[in-house]
């Protein structure tokens, strides 16, 4: 035992004496891209995209139609009900717009009996969309949207599901 408590004494001594971290390297900052820099540009879904079309209310969203691909796609969102409503992708790619003006991190926003539209950049995948205005997302206004890698799989989510894609049972 005492034995193998000097071996591994002796070993992290050894150890200790190689590190391969050079001087000042501890207080070495982690590397900012500059806007533009080669290298350094953010990364965005790039295919077809599509069109999706929900309608929102008093803390609901029901999918209507659109079955769409990774890229940019863009958001027809009818609001039914009389208040303000809007759709926010969660972490949808920086720059997704809302083509009525700045609403936050919305997509589409529209005043009562309205329609709002708006361009977002999805990955593939399931995505979380709620409404951002305050205690709407805690009142129900929370659903999930799949966007697809290929036009082949939507076209497969298509014929299995119909227009409003596996979404035809999601309202929030």
């Amino acid at each position: 035992m005492r034995l193998s408590l000097l071996g591994l004494a002796a070993a992290g001594l050894v150890l200790a004496g190689c590190s391969p971290i050079p001087a000042g390297a501890v207080d070495a900052e982690a590397y900012v891209c500059e806007p533009g820099t080669e290298g350094c540009e953010e990364i965005r879904p790039i295919g077809p995209g599509g069109t999706i079309e929900v309608d929102m209310g008093s803390f609901f969203f029901e999918y209507i139609d659109g079955i769409a691909v990774t890229g940019e796609i863009e958001v027809i969102a009818h609001n039914v009900s009389s208040d303000y409503h809007n759709i926010e992708f969660i972490g949808a790619a920086e720059g997704s717009s809302f083509m009525g003006g700045t609403d936050g991190d919305a997509v589409a926003g529209a005043m009562g009996n309205e329609t709002g539209e708006g361009v977002v950049a999805l990955f593939p995948g399931t995505w979380t969309v709620i409404c951002n205005v305050p205690g709407h997302r805690e009142a129900g206004m929370e659903t999930e949207i799949t966007i697809y890698a290929t036009e082949e799989e939507a076209d497969e989510a298509l014929e299995e599901f119909g227009p409003a894609g596996p979404h035809e049972d999601m309202d929030a």
